[in-house]
């Protein structure tokens, strides 16, 4: 009867420490002096990206753009004008806010058509208009995985 008892004891403790998540795939947890609070960055977050990041950032998009669309020098003087074009009006709308949703939804729509239409001489194939449009989505993916590989979470 001991020894039942004795094994099934084991048993429970050995089912137990399995059950226990592996130590290398848990985020550290934040130190105590940094919790989050409302008004204050966060634990990792120090005070954001400052404007050195942002224009590194945005040196890494252009190259990336470019050799993703393999322009050409002229290609990409004509095609950086209409980009920054559409990034200001992509701003403006997502500074507008609108209460109605469908209203706001179909101004994107439509300042993504306009994009397209634009793209057209610059471009001239569907298929590298399309890569266009879909580029910077693939960039900020990018940019993330970076992101969370840098701060130690695993994909």
């Amino acid at each position: 009867m001991k020894k039942l008892i004795l094994c099934s004891l084991f048993a429970c403790l050995i089912s137990t420490g399995y059950a226990q998540p592996h130590p290398r795939r848990r985020p550290p947890p934040p130190p105590e002096e940094e919790q989050f609070e409302e008004g204050r960055p966060g634990p990792r977050m120090k005070e954001g990206p400052n404007k050195e990041h942002k224009e590194r950032i945005e040196l890494f998009k252009i190259q990336f753009i470019t050799e993703k669309l393999a322009l050409t020098t002229s290609e990409a003087e004509a095609f950086w004008p209409v980009y920054e074009a559409h990034k200001n009006v992509m701003k403006d709308i997502l500074k507008s806010k609108s209460e109605d949703e469908i209203l706001f939804q179909e101004s994107i729509l439509n300042a993504r058509k306009k994009y397209k239409n634009d793209l057209k001489p610059v471009l001239k194939s569907d298929e590298r208009i399309n890569d266009a449009l879909k580029i910077e989505r693939e960039f900020l993916n990018k940019v993330r995985g970076e992101m969370n590989k840098r701060r130690g979470f695993q994909p």
